[in-house]
């Protein structure tokens, strides 16, 4: 052992230098690899900063453009109901004139009697309707017209066409369906659609003694169910 490391003692040297530079690439490329990842973490830490960055203006754009639009929305709601305000006052205008005008100038062939207007609207809760009829009485001369009013809805229930008395839905009795008319009669009330049933047509009926001579005659109309109608002749 002696002899050999006598002979071969200067590979000591040589194999701690090996290990030292060995060792020291070793660090090297850990060192590398270090700065590499801090790099990558930099640039990926600047990529959040800037996705969230975007996000946030991203955010502030939409409620920006929802403030926008609410109140673009809330502006249009109010126009439109002026608007249908403003239509509504025209056409109560124009039934409260075509009243008038009817009593005061009837048109002869006419009759003395009239189903004058219809109206039919949603009611005060979903599934109820409201309605409203104007009878007028163009004689002048009478005093008063007895009338008996009948408004029925068909349609069909199960596929089978059925007719439905409205003014009974409404509350009416037969008592309170005969009518005293002088000049004008408004009748209205609310009602509600019996389950099941799906509504067609409205029909209106008034017999009345306003013929001539105080015989007895029927006036009828019959409008197409859609809900929401207003009908002025």
């Amino acid at each position: 052992m002696t002899l050999w490391f006598r002979q071969y003692w200067w590979l000591l040297p040589l194999t701690l230098l090996v290990a030292l530079l060995s060792w020291g690439l070793g660090n090297w490329q850990l060192l590398q690899q270090l700065a590499h990842y801090q790099q990558q973490s930099l640039v990926q830490s600047q990529q959040i900063q800037q996705s969230e960055q975007a996000k946030a203006e991203a955010l502030r754009q939409r409620d920006f453009v929802a403030t926008e639009l609410a109140v673009e929305k809330n502006t249009n709601q109010l126009l439109q109901q002026d608007i249908k305000e403003q239509q509504q006052k025209l056409f109560d205008l124009k039934k409260e004139l075509a009243v008038y005008q009817k009593i005061v100038a009837p048109v002869p062939e006419s009759g003395t009697l009239v189903i004058d207007s219809f109206r039919l609207q949603p009611g005060s809760a979903v599934g109820r309707y409201q309605f409203s009829v104007l009878l007028i009485e163009q004689n002048k001369q009478k005093k008063q017209t007895r009338a008996q009013l009948e408004i029925k809805l068909k349609g069909k229930r199960k596929k089978k066409s059925v007719e439905v008395d409205l003014l009974k839905l409404a509350g009416y009795t037969n008592k309170t369906k005969r009518l005293v008319i002088k000049n004008f009669r408004t009748v209205e009330g609310e009602f509600v659609l019996p389950a099941g049933f799906v509504p067609e047509k409205l029909q209106i009926r008034l017999n009345s003694n306003s013929g001539q001579g105080g015989s007895t005659i029927a006036l009828t109309k019959e409008l197409v169910w859609d809900g929401q109608s207003e009908i002025l002749d």
